[in-house]
């Protein structure tokens, strides 16, 4: 727990802590931020892309997202725990932000939907189960067993726009539970009696006001545009309603104007929105399966990248409540297993042991939990042509999977554990297909390889690229040297942000410790990096939280991008001020590049004075 504590608190930091934070949330796999100031979390990216637990970095939509996988919900819990970063806090959205229409739209959806994605990816699995075993035999349709397990694992979508009624009034923070009871009076049996035998497009009446009634079970659209109108209605209602009788009156009036107008407005309208959608998707599907097909297969890991398969899945889990099939889920089955036969293919190519180790993880994740990110990012982007070989691979074995109809009967991320969500008359297809876009992906990456030798260790510094090789490090502060591990800071300390050591320091400057670059200076003066000419990148980081100082105290004698020399003054800071205010001043001067070098070693541990050699990095 210590380790999934701590990630979330190193990633605060390197982001510029909580005053740099403009809105911040995560979805299934990352982390998305809007900051106020996106130069300090850039020039820390590779100290973010080395953290233990981290996969990679990726900026889009205005969005500075930190890919994490299946542990981000915890550690979205620790980077905002102590902090005013509450889940509760109003501004703690990064959906409000300048970053764009689509990109807030983006994640509007994801925040809707990605709570709910485990129980509807379990739910498919479970309904798969079910029909597996019916269809073998071994359970009787007419069995009270078969009805009870139907039940089970069809009740999400019966009550999915209940929960989407939840989850959207956590999103857009109003009462969740009256949202939940607007929804609920439209599924209820005496509001669907009013269709009598006559079904969808009866017209009713309220208060004289005509009503086109429609069956809202298992529908998407109709509960996010109801809670989104609710959440104007409620902050009108408290605006204007005392305090003391919000209690009653906000939900009575809630309840009395939204059912309403939810079944004559906004119900007819997501139900004919959500049912044009799919059927536009269906008629390409029917038209020609097999360019649909490609398509989809080929460009379903692009749009992870940037985010915009949340515009999709809901067309998906539209289509499973309501026809109780899908076309669209097999095909981004397709796009994971051309992953992961990419990232097969890059275990074999790679020379590098850990990432030898990190792709098999990565695969396994594929196959087991259907979540294709740490490969997308840790293998596709990092190497380029393993992402070439995974959209081929996609394409490929979409087009044959689109050309054979393959149904998926449950919204599931495609794997090897979701197998049961595709059986029915298309499954031995489904099997084929995803056998092709693996094996074309394989292929494909053991042909064209993974250009290994131009994805590592050009370092750059200022605007010109450097060879990595030896160097010396000095002494940047007057003080006593200590081994890193010693250090008051668990997130320093661990040395899983790279080697170096704590320095105690007697006197309140900061020299450079060889002649590089500044490669980064944070806004509070607090923190400063440097890049040698050499290529070592050395992050000097003065006292522990002192963040929270916001620069009182600090003055920087450099700036971002300047040239230095060993031994320049670079910061200023008072000594006596800061530790009155209670701060601990040591001082981490660490290797931020570690791992390209073959080691880093403490050549002294004593106390001196700034300019000795103290550090050697060896290539």
């Amino acid at each position: 727990m210590a380790n999934k504590q701590s990630l979330g608190k190193k990633i605060l930091d390197l982001v510029g802590g909580e005053q740099n934070i403009n809105g911040i949330t995560h979805c299934a796999t990352r982390l998305r931020m809007i900051l106020k100031d996106d130069k300090i979390a850039d020039n820390n990216k590779r100290s973010i892309e080395e953290l233990k637990g981290v996969i990679s970095v990726v900026e889009s939509g205005g969005q500075f997202q930190i890919v994490i996988g299946p542990r981000v919900a915890d550690v979205y819990d620790d980077l905002i725990e102590n902090t005013n970063l509450s889940k509760e806090n109003p501004e703690n959205d990064a959906s409000k932000n300048n970053s764009g229409i689509l990109s807030r739209i983006m994640d509007t959806i994801a925040g809707i939907f990605t709570p709910l994605l485990p129980l509807l990816a379990g739910s498919g699995v479970l309904r798969g189960v079910v029909l597996l075993v019916q269809q073998l035999g071994w359970l009787s349709a007419s069995s009270s067993t078969y009805h009870i397990l139907t039940a089970a694992s069809t009740a999400v979508f019966y009550f999915l726009p209940v929960l989407l009624a939840i989850t959207t009034a956590e999103k857009f923070r109003v009462n969740k539970f009256v949202a939940a009871a607007i929804m609920g009076a439209l599924i209820m049996p005496e509001f669907m009696n009013l269709m009598g035998s006559q079904g969808n497009g009866v017209i009713t009446h309220f208060f004289g006001i005509p009503i086109v009634m429609m069956t809202y079970t298992s529908t998407v659209i109709p509960a996010i545009l109801s809670v989104w109108c609710l959440s104007y209605l409620e902050r009108f209602l408290k605006k204007y309603i005392t305090e003391n009788l919000q209690l009653v009156f906000v939900p009575m009036i809630s309840l009395l104007v939204m059912v309403p107008v939810t079944a004559g407005i906004f119900g007819p309208f997501g139900v004919y929105i959500g049912e044009g959608l799919s059927g536009a998707i269906n008629w390409l599907m029917n038209s020609n399966g097999w360019i649909a097909g490609a398509l989809v297969g080929g460009a379903w890991n692009i749009f992870v990248i940037f985010g915009l398969q949340w515009a999709v899945n809901p067309v998906m889990i539209q289509n499973i409540s309501r026809l109780g099939y899908d076309y669209i889920v097999p095909l981004t089955a397709a796009a994971n297993f051309g992953m992961a036969g990419a990232t097969l293919g890059t275990f074999f190519k790679t020379k590098d042991k850990k990432m030898k180790t990190y792709s098999m993880s990565a695969l396994l994740s594929i196959f087991f939990a259907g979540i294709t990110e740490p490969s997308i990012y840790g293998v596709g982007v990092k190497y380029k042509r393993p992402l070439i070989s995974a959209v081929i691979g996609g394409a490929v074995g979409g087009a044959f999977i689109g050309g054979m109809h393959v149904k998926a009967f449950a919204f599931v991320f495609g794997g090897l554990t979701t197998l049961p969500a595709f059986v029915g008359s298309t499954f031995i297809s489904y099997v084929i297909g995803l056998f092709i876009c693996f094996v074309v992906a394989l292929v494909s990456t053991l042909i064209i390889g993974i250009d290994e030798q131009n994805a590592p260790i050009a370092v750059t510094g200022g605007s010109t690229t450097k060879q990595l090789s030896s160097t010396t490090i000095q002494q940047p502060i007057s003080g006593s040297v200590a081994d890193l591990a010693t250090g008051n800071d668990q997130a320093f300390a661990s040395g899983s942000m790279g080697e170096g050591c704590v320095i105690h320091p007697t006197e309140g400057k900061v020299f450079s410790p060889f002649d590089g670059n500044v490669s980064m200076l944070f806004g509070t003066n607090h923190a400063i990096g440097i890049t040698s000419n050499t290529g070592a990148e050395v992050m000097i980081h003065i006292g522990i939280d002192t963040v929270k100082l916001n620069g009182k105290y600090f003055t920087a004698h450099v700036k971002q991008g300047d040239n230095v020399k060993a031994g320049q003054l670079l910061i200023e800071f008072d000594i006596n001020k800061i530790q009155s205010a209670g701060y601990d001043l040591s001082t981490f001067v660490i290797v931020t590049n570690t791992a390209e070098f073959k080691q880093v070693s403490l050549t002294k541990g004593d106390k001196g004075t700034h300019g000795r050699n103290i550090l050697d990095a060896i290539v």
